[in-house]
């Protein structure tokens, strides 16, 4: 899984430190009087993410916003979908005020549901 193969509304993420997915049938479930399940299937196979990442300060405030936003675009291993983004948390990384090029490095992460 080597290569900029996620994206969020065409801005390219470094590949997560962790992810986890997870697909969920949703379902109307009654019962009829002789008690007998009545199954409506409303949507199959829901997708749902879980990322984390270790981002500069820049896709950091990226990721940020994008949690603030109704939905957005992502593109995860060749596949186009329409998302939303929640449950933004970050944690500095520890010693990562030592470094030169950025102004400290984040652990980030989000979960991402499919609409």
């Amino acid at each position: 899984m080597l290569g900029n193969y996620l994206k969020f509304n065409l801005v390219t993420f470094p590949n997560p430190v962790e992810s986890q997915e997870t697909s969920s049938t949703i379902e109307n479930v009654n019962q009829s009087e002789a008690g007998t399940d009545l199954i409506c299937v409303v949507r199959a196979s829901k997708k749902k993410w879980s990322f984390s990442f270790k981002l500069s300060p820049g896709k950091k405030d990226i990721l940020f916003n994008l949690s603030k936003d109704e939905y957005c675009q992502m593109s995860y291993m060749g596949t186009n979908y329409k998302v939303r983004v929640r449950d933004y948390k970050e944690n500095l990384v520890e010693g990562s005020e030592w470094l030169s090029s950025v102004n400290g490095l984040y652990e980030c992460s989000v979960t991402v549901t499919e609409f």
